[in-house]
């Protein structure tokens, strides 16, 4: 009996419901709920848009203030294109004048080529042209004379123009002993050349013809021609010359002989390498070796000692002697 009354629900204890899940209650907990993946999608998205709307404001804007534009701005700008004309400016007339500067250089080269060719037909001390008829040789430097214009001063040609002629056979002594041209000196060392022409040289205003030559005139007539240029340079001052006027002859000694042996006394020819004066040329080329540059610079200011004096042939004597034969 008691135990039936306890099965009975009183006001007192408490009665349990069941729960009854609606759909509409779970609809609203999905929508609320959602996952963390799904919500970092949303909020990429979300922030991407509001970037994208950022931009386009930030656009917006900068268009407006390119269409207004502030007077100090205005300014600004006009003052910088100011400056890029004026750059430009600068930039063509520089080119302008580096193109008249070319223009200038080409004609200077020009005048510079002009100078030297007239330079070229003129002696030395650039006073004058050269007074007997020139020709080209092996060495480029040095004027050559045929040996028909030296037959034509020997015999008293070319009055006019010049007034006296040293003729200088730079061969050694015993080829100048077997044959020489008439009235040429032989003077075949450096030494020589300093003593005779620059120990007292001669300084009448008269043109000064000095002729060189050796066997076929292409080694020790050169030399010694340009050794009496060079010391003459040093003894003067430039362009000043006590010689200016230097020639040799084309061919030598041997052409000379082979075409007016008449002009030569005695009527000879003996070669440098002559078998019979091995000995001599052995001898006078140790000589020429051992001569230095010094060793000339100092006979200039010893006394002449040598007893044999040299002196230039005048065209004057030339035909004074022809008529008295």
């Amino acid at each position: 009996m008691y135990d039936s009354i306890l099965d009975f629900p009183s006001e007192l204890t408490p009665v349990l419901k069941p729960r009854v899940c609606n759909t509409s209650d779970s609809l609203l907990q999905s929508s609320i709920y959602k996952p963390k993946k799904v919500q970092r999608k949303v909020n990429a998205r979300e922030q991407a848009n509001g970037r994208h709307k950022d931009t386009r404001k930030k656009k917006s804007r900068l268009k407006l203030l390119d269409l207004f534009q502030s007077p100090e701005l205005l300014t600004e700008d006009l003052n910088q294109r100011l400056e890029k004309d004026k750059h430009e400016k600068d930039k063509t007339e520089n080119t302008e004048c580096s193109g008249t500067k070319r223009v200038s250089m080409d004609n200077i080269s020009s005048t510079l080529n002009e100078v030297e060719d007239e330079s070229d037909n003129l002696i030395g001390d650039f006073s004058k042209p050269y007074s007997l008829p020139v020709e080209r040789g092996n060495h480029q430097d040095l004027k050559y004379i045929t040996c028909d214009t030296l037959a034509h001063l020997l015999g008293g040609g070319y009055t006019d123009v010049v007034q006296t002629y040293s003729l200088v056979d730079c061969r050694y002594p015993y080829e100048y002993a077997g044959g020489h041209i008439r009235g040429a000196m032989n003077l075949y060392r450096e030494d020589q050349i300093s003593e005779y022409f620059l120990r007292s040289p001669s300084l009448s205003r008269g043109r000064r013809v000095v002729i060189f030559h050796c066997e076929f005139s292409s080694e020790r007539a050169p030399k010694l021609c340009r050794i009496l240029r060079n010391l003459d340079r040093k003894a003067n001052l430039y362009p000043h010359l006590y010689y200016p006027e230097l020639y040799l002859l084309k061919g030598g000694y041997k052409e000379f002989y082979e075409i007016l042996k008449h002009l030569c006394e005695p009527q000879g020819y003996v070669k440098m390498v002559h078998k019979d004066f091995q000995e001599q040329l052995k001898k006078y080329q140790k000589k020429k070796k051992n001569m230095s540059g010094q060793r000339i610079r100092k006979e200039l200011f010893k006394p002449l000692n040598s007893s044999k004096s040299f002196s230039p042939v005048t065209t004057q004597s030339v035909t004074l002697a022809s008529c008295n034969d």
